[in-house]
């Protein structure tokens, strides 16, 4: 499943800042500011607890980073599901500041939990992996070769070696998954699979089977501590 720019669902609304206000925003922002906006513009959006485990810092400090951003009037923090963190959204405005071509993204509460999950993927891998080179799929789309070509959740660009990375919720019927693995199984030098429960069991079972030599699979990521809550844990 892949999340790609909406047209339908809720407006993501962008506040009128006055101009004198949005050029003193702006002159106040920071590198790493830009650089929060660019992450939150490649994986559609992010959670404010994510942007914690991405910036290793409390919520003061995501408060600041996101204050600024909102006041140059380049993202939308909103509450988007009753007893989860807001979420980061970029505004046209921001999208263009990136310089990276991106439509405006559009939130639908049927994909915010794909959304969220991917970008615990990406934080883990990161984490683990700093050197690595992490292409997201609004990336990879602007290299689709012909529109029905499967798309990755991203690709993962580690000593030359390319890694399609899928995150899986729900359980597919054995003959669609079977087209995607034969599909990103010609196209990477290997598979990778984060999976819930259900898809994992069902995944581990088609990799020992022996019929996709590049599957790999693994269970999703336990949740990152933000920063605030693994001092006092």
């Amino acid at each position: 499943m892949s999340a790609p720019e909406q047209q339908g669902g809720p407006r993501v609304a962008t506040k009128d800042y006055p101009p004198a206000r949005r050029r003193q925003a702006k002159e106040q922002l920071r590198t790493r500011d830009l650089a929060v906006l660019a992450w939150c513009a490649e994986q559609y959006a992010v959670r404010i607890d994510q942007l914690e485990v991405l910036l290793v810092s409390g919520p003061r400090t995501v408060r600041r980073v996101t204050v600024r951003l909102r006041e140059a009037g380049l993202i939308e923090v909103r509450k988007l599901l009753v007893g989860e963190p807001a979420w980061a959204i970029p505004t046209s405005r921001g999208l263009r500041t990136t310089g990276q071509g991106f439509g405006l993204w559009r939130p639908r509460v049927g994909l915010l939990a794909h959304v969220a999950a991917i970008n615990d993927v990406r934080l883990h891998v990161q984490s683990r992996s700093p050197r690595s080179e992490w292409l997201p799929e609004r990336f990879l789309a602007k290299e689709r070769r012909h529109p029905k070509e499967h798309l990755p959740d991203g690709v993962v660009i580690a000593d030359g070696r390319r890694v399609a990375i899928e995150v899986e919720l729900t359980v597919k019927s054995r003959r669609r998954m079977g087209q995607i693995l034969d599909e990103l199984s010609g196209s990477y030098d290997t598979v990778l699979y984060w999976c819930a429960p259900g898809p994992y069991r069902q995944l581990s079972e088609l990799a020992q089977s022996g019929r996709w030599p590049k599957l790999g699979v693994r269970e999703l990521p336990h949740r990152e501590l933000p920063h605030s809550q693994a001092r006092t844990s």
